[in-house]
């Protein structure tokens, strides 16, 4: 792609022509989630089984604990548990890789063609791929407890889902990166600021438990982004408005994006020099 000789440097471009020259290097992004996912067999010995394994291990002990402490049915509440622990998941990994955008953007300022988003779309391609061998490990235990949930599975309504749930992610990638770099000490409380998200979403615990309270799951973006992908395969369903939610974050996260997008680049320039 041609680009001006005004802003063939990332710290020169604009937010549109950046995003322009991040979709022509989509292919050394993947070769990067590819380098990442080595690195990362090479110091745990497991590589993309680490997700599948670790899903797996969190639905059948914590699962089959937390269903017989709500006193819930299992053959109902593991599929529930193992889908949206499985969404959960990724999006609290994807959101603490995130956080560390900025330190993963100044590497690539001694390589100035390189879009200043690519390790955010690295971090999408890690989260999409993670998220996929999640949902087949879910998919692995639904189809020991409840084979009929499998077969009834509304699989256009999920892909639609997780598109839009992976294009919320990457539009608010930057945003995020933004905030938890100009103000560090939220990084270290992330892990309570995201436990506290899981414990008032509906994931350990089904959305009708809070009928005297509805606002709590109706105004958490957090359910809307679990439930996209879940409800498709949980009740066969097209969530409506869950997807309106998303379109709306979407919007939102875009016009952030390109507000912050000077300003975030400023922050990575600046500490880097410092």
């Amino acid at each position: 792609m041609a680009i001006k000789s005004s802003n063939w440097r990332w710290v020169e471009r604009d937010f549109l022509t950046d995003i322009r020259m991040l979709y022509s290097q989509r292919e050394l992004a993947w070769q990067l989630h590819l380098a990442d996912i080595a690195e990362n067999k090479r110091n745990s010995g497991l590589g993309l089984v680490a997700p599948f394994i670790s899903v797996l291990i969190h639905v059948l002990l914590l699962g089959t604990v937390m269903g017989l402490v709500f006193h819930e049915p299992l053959k109902s509440f593991i599929p529930f548990f193992a889908i949206s622990f499985s969404i959960w998941q990724g999006i609290s990994i994807f959101v603490s890789d995130i956080s560390y955008a900025n330190e993963k953007a100044a590497r690539y300022l001694s390589f100035p063609n390189i879009s200043g988003y690519i390790s955010n779309l690295v971090s999408t391609y890690d989260f999409v791929i993670a998220l996929l061998l999640k949902i087949v490990a879910s998919f692995i235990i639904i189809a020991f407890i409840n084979p009929v949930m499998v077969l009834q599975t509304n699989y256009l309504a999920f892909s639609v889902g997780l598109c839009l749930l992976t294009l919320v992610m990457i539009c608010w990638s930057l945003p995020l990166a933004y905030v938890f770099d100009r103000v560090r000490l939220l990084r270290g409380f992330l892990p309570q600021i995201l436990f506290a998200v899981y414990l008032v979403t509906p994931i350990l615990w089904a959305p009708d438990r809070l009928q005297a309270h509805k606002w709590v799951v109706v105004f958490n973006p957090v359910y809307h982004l679990v439930e996209v992908a879940r409800a498709p395969i949980v009740d066969s369903s097209f969530p409506v408005a869950s997807y309106c939610v998303c379109f709306v974050l979407i919007v939102c996260g875009l016009a952030l994006s390109k507000a912050l997008f000077g300003a975030n680049r400023d922050l990575v320039v600046y500490r880097w020099m410092a």
